[in-house]
């Protein structure tokens, strides 16, 4: 069984050299994962020289910290919405996509430790918007808390997949930008007629349940540098929570985002009985793969495997929720590991790319 991480998310950041180092296990670095030669790859800083000047030691490490609650807002019994103050460089680092970060009760071990997606983050009065589902003991001593909670983060790869780099070139396009369409997989040919502009990049992103939490924090980051299609499955959360968050930010926000609401479940069973004359059935026929340059699903592993194959999309524009169960955050553990068809392991609280096939 070998380790295996085609990009580390913390690989080249303020949080690397991580823990890892320090255990011969690092994801990237051959030296610090026990080889006698270089052979990482990385074309960034070295990370064994980072480890080596800074005299084996960690000068980085993400600590929990206590956060004051400055508001609670419930939505129905299990859907708690939590604002925290934290500082305003913490929030600037969680309004990246795919920014999570563990939370938990005062007085709790780190065994009650919950990786929760950040929903919204406002640099500049630090506040921190966080949506979480109230299932069991760890959630339920986070709610019970009215003064503080102990936090830890910011994590970045709430969001996995090939396009996720993608996502970052599509928001930085400006319109009349030539030749970019071509490099997402989007010919230009394909787009006129149409009714899509060709000089803007199109996302279809698809949530089911607390999906919508990453979505916002996402839509919000885009800030209206792309056309998005919004596809919402309501059947776990209150449809109150998606008004007061999501129409929010599309109608100040000035961007230009179609929501929908619709089952996915019933969706994916048109899926199964068209599939044996034609898998593109009734979701593939009203979203074609063809006409986004990314598809982000945020959904359950079932979805996300289900929709990728049925609108057959292609790898370099799907991303995807990282639903792999977290502990530690920091790869110690192994709880998030995945084994791979050829015994291959990635941990994936750390690794940035996973295959939807062994979801």
């Amino acid at each position: 069984m070998t380790y295996i991480n085609t990009l580390c998310a913390d690989v080249g950041t303020v949080n690397c050299p991580c823990p890892l180092a320090e255990t011969g296990d690092c994801l990237i670095c051959s030296r610090l994962s026990g080889k006698e030669q270089c052979d990482c790859g990385w074309a960034g800083v070295c990370i064994y020289n980072e480890y080596i000047q800074n005299d084996s030691i960690i000068r980085n490490r993400r600590q929990n910290g206590e956060t004051p609650i400055l508001k609670k807002t419930w939505y129905g019994s299990d859907l708690l919405v939590l604002v925290l103050k934290v500082t305003k460089g913490f929030a600037l680092k969680a309004a990246q996509p795919g920014s999570f970060v563990f939370l938990k009760a005062k007085g709790k071990s780190d065994f009650s430790n919950v990786p929760v997606s950040v929903m919204r983050a406002d640099p500049e009065r630090g506040r921190l918007y966080l949506a979480l589902k109230i299932i069991s003991g760890k959630t339920k001593s986070i709610a019970e808390e009215e003064r503080s909670l102990i936090l830890r983060g910011v994590y970045r790869n709430g969001l996995l997949g090939k396009g996720t780099q993608g996502i970052v070139e599509d928001a930085g396009i400006r319109k009349g930008t030539q030749g970019i369409v071509e490099g997402a997989g989007i010919r230009k040919g394909d787009r006129q007629g149409s009714g899509i502009d060709a000089d803007r990049r199109r996302w279809l992103i698809v949530t089911k349940g607390v999906g919508f939490a990453p979505a916002a924090n996402l839509i919000r980051w885009a800030d209206g540098k792309v056309d998005l299609d919004l596809l919402i499955d309501t059947e776990k959360v209150n449809e109150e929570i998606i008004m007061d968050h999501m129409q929010e930010l599309i109608q100040n926000g000035g961007m230009n985002v179609r929501i929908e609401k619709g089952s996915l479940a019933q969706m994916t069973e048109a899926f199964g009985k068209e599939r044996s004359k034609k898998r593109k059935a009734l979701l593939a026929g009203k979203y074609d793969a063809d006409q986004y340059d990314r598809i982000i699903l945020l959904t359950s592993d079932y979805y996300i495997k289900t929709l990728a194959e049925y609108m057959e999309i292609p790898a370099e524009k799907l991303v995807f929720s990282n639903n792999f169960r977290m502990c530690c955050g920091e790869g110690i553990c192994g709880a998030c590991g995945q084994i791979d068809e050829t015994g291959c392991v990635s941990k994936m609280c750390k690794c940035k790319t996973a295959n939807p096939r062994e979801l």
